[in-house]
């Protein structure tokens, strides 16, 4: 898969680019030259932080702009269709995956592009998920 290649970003990965956190690095080059989307509940997630941290304005307004880089994902019949086949396939398995998590993944799917996520974990029992990760890089 080359870096030409569209790719979901989760919302641990956007918090660490935002903050240049030093797994940054890891991530802006794995990501560079792809077109980058993010799930809708990955922008609800965000705006959740934003006011249990009850940031200012001027961060939040450089969070939103930041927020702009990114095509937003809307969930329609056919991501609502994927979502219940993400959730009810990883409880299958014994293996639960958020509701958030779920959202998240079947824009992935829905798409056919790769999920750059930092939580590996949190998405491993879901089918035909092909993760970004450098969770081994800290």
């Amino acid at each position: 898969m080359d870096s030409a290649t569209p790719a979901v970003v989760d919302t641990d990965v956007i918090s660490f680019l935002f903050k240049s956190h030093p797994v940054a690095t890891a991530y802006q080059a794995i990501l560079a030259g792809r077109p980058l989307a993010v799930s809708l509940i990955t922008i609800a997630e965000i705006e959740y932080g934003v006011e249990l941290k009850n940031w200012g304005s001027n961060r939040r307004e450089l969070m939103r702009r930041f927020l702009d880089r990114f095509t937003p994902l809307l969930p329609d019949a056919e991501t609502a269709r994927l979502w219940a086949r993400v959730k009810s396939g990883c409880e299958k398995k014994g293996r639960p995956i958020t509701f958030a998590d779920a959202w998240i993944a079947a824009a992935a799917l829905q798409l056919n592009v790769p999920l750059a996520t930092h939580n590996a974990s949190d998405y491993s029992a879901v089918e035909n998920l092909v993760l970004l990760t450098a969770a081994h890089v800290e």
